[in-house]
This record gives C-alpha cells, sequence and structure tokens, in this order.
C-alpha cells in the first residue's frame, strides 16, 4: 500500500511559476520525510494483535520522482495491504492513513503559502 503526494502538470507549472521550485521541492521532502519516521515509530503500536515482528517498521520506506516533484511513503512487506485495509476476516490496522491524513492540510498550507 502506497500513499502519493502528487500534482498535475498543471498545477506543477502554476507551482513553478509562482515560486521557487527549490522551496516546493524541500516542502515535498519534508513531508515525505516526517511521515516515513512518523510510520515507523508508530508502527510498534499500532500492531498489538502479537503477531507482529518488526518487518513493518524496517520496511517502510520513501521515494521521490519527477524531479522532487512527487514523494512517495510505502510499506514494503507483502501483507501490509491487508493490514492497512483489514479483510473480511480481519479488522484494519491502518498505518500510513491516519499519517497521511494529519499531514494533508499542514502539506496544502505550505503549498498554499509559497503560491501567493
Amino acid at each position: 500500500m502506497k500513499f502519493k503526494i502528487t500534482g498535475t502538470q498543471k498545477l506543477q507549472a502554476a507551482l513553478l511559476d509562482k515560486a521557487k521550485a527549490a522551496e516546493i521541492k524541500d516542502v515535498i521532502k519534508t513531508t515525505i520525510t516526517e511521515m516515513q519516521q512518523e510510520a515507523m515509530s508508530k508502527a510498534s503500536s499500532v500492531y498489538v494483535k502479537g503477531y507482529s515482528t518488526g518487518a513493518t517498521k524496517k520496511s517502510v520506506g520513501i521515494g521521490f520522482k519527477d524531479g522532487g516533484l512527487s514523494g512517495i511513503v510505502g510499506l514494503g512487506m507483502e501483507y501490509n495491504l491487508y493490514t492497512e485495509l483489514g479483510t473480511r476476516f480481519m479488522a484494519a490496522e491502518p498505518l500510513l492513513t491516519p499519517i497521511y491524513k494529519d499531514r494533508k492540510s499542514k502539506f496544502l498550507a505550505d503549498i498554499k503559502r509559497l503560491t501567493k
């Protein structure tokens, strides 16, 4: 399961016209890195059913593309889709979803601040 913070081509062009590309890339890099660190620190407390081995915590990764204008935080284990969303036999134990929801408004506020 992966969450992406990306923009459309039109949005990227508008952002580059109104703010320095380096500042936008810094906001994206900071947001993605903070999300990764928070996911790693919360992994032990989210998975409390007794079957967690720590592999999920170790597998939290990040990636950047589009010249730093897109960032990805992802869980690297095959089973993480099931732990994040749940199944009909198992309740969800979301790790990335709450972090994404918490960071989304701050990220959007930072981008608006740069584009004014």
